[in-house]
């Protein structure tokens, strides 16, 4: 009788056992998988930063570098096949370069990357004493000579870079130290007015920011 009388709890037992069992069972696999995925997603996010600061990447100027001018372009990963169909977006200095679906909640990669970017500055100078002192940061100078063939001599740093005696008239490019300060001295026949000579720079500056792949 007593044995009897202890079946029922003997079964309840075994079912708190089976379910609490299986309950664990369920909660690994949950696990194993939300870490699968997380793993997933992280190893896609790592791969695409990875490829967007390479060298030969269509956003970099060098490794780690981008363009900004180039990422102010870049639309899509159509070059980085290993995202597939995930949700994923690209943000550069808290500003969304890219994005497909809704990645939230998924794995975000952060790098600290440079940024370079290059200006176009136009200047008019009055050419006093025939010289004139221009920012650095520039591979080339660009001088637009409309001074009715009155410039036969145009000095970069104390060398000769244009030089024509019957006059220099037009467009005319010139290549220039980037790190050095250049000081343009133009030879002419009299005095030149304000806009007799147009130089154009190419100033270049870097800033750091943070490149952010998020994927899910």
């Amino acid at each position: 009788m007593r044995g009897q009388a202890n079946l029922p709890a003997l079964a309840v037992a075994l079912l708190v056992v089976t379910t609490t069992a299986g309950l664990a069972l369920t909660l690994a696999d949950d696990t194993f998988a939300d870490a699968r995925r997380d793993a997933d997603e992280r190893r896609v996010a790592v791969a695409v930063a990875e490829r967007l600061v390479a060298p030969e990447s269509v956003v970099t100027a060098r490794a780690n570098v981008l363009n900004g001018t180039a990422a102010d372009r870049f639309a899509d990963l159509d070059r980085f096949p290993v995202v597939g169909d995930r949700p994923y977006r690209i943000r550069l200095g808290g500003r969304t370069l890219a994005s497909c679906g809704d990645p939230t909640g998924g794995t975000t990669v952060r790098r600290v990357v440079l940024v370079h970017r290059r200006q176009t500055v136009t200047r008019r100078p009055p050419f006093a004493d025939g010289r004139t002192t221009l920012p650095r940061r520039t591979p080339r100078l660009t001088l637009d000579v409309a001074a009715d063939e009155t410039v036969r001599t145009v000095r970069s740093n104390g060398r000769v870079v244009l030089q024509d005696p019957a006059g220099l008239d037009g467009e005319y490019t010139v290549a220039v130290p980037r790190f050095e300060t250049t000081t343009f001295a133009v030879e002419a026949d009299g005095e030149l007015e304000p806009g007799d000579v147009a130089v154009t720079a190419y100033p270049a500056w870097t800033t750091k920011a943070r490149l952010e792949v998020t994927v899910a």
